[in-house]
């Protein structure tokens, strides 16, 4: 619900419909089916240290990170240099 003023805006529309990809597009992609989202987001919850190291080992750095750092479900890598994907 959004209040506005004295006026509130209830939401009734749900949408649950799921549109699959094409093929090629799903063949070509990062993640490649809700099977690996899922996979890949649990992994992030139960140990997001482990996540985003392995998620910056796919860029090239100057300097390797020290540590991953983590707030209130933030993740970020503070001490490394990037220079390219």
């Amino acid at each position: 619900m959004i209040e506005i003023g004295e006026e509130t805006i209830q939401s009734i529309m749900k949408e649950k419909r799921k549109f699959t990809p094409p093929k090629t597009f799903s063949r070509d992609s990062h993640i490649k089916s809700i099977g690996d989202y899922n996979r890949l987001y649990k992994e992030s919850i139960e140990d997001p240290d482990k996540f985003w190291s392995s998620i910056a080992e796919e860029l090239h750095w100057f300097k390797r990170w020290d540590k991953i750092h983590s707030w209130d479900k933030i993740s970020w890598i503070a001490d490394g240099l990037k220079l390219e994907r």
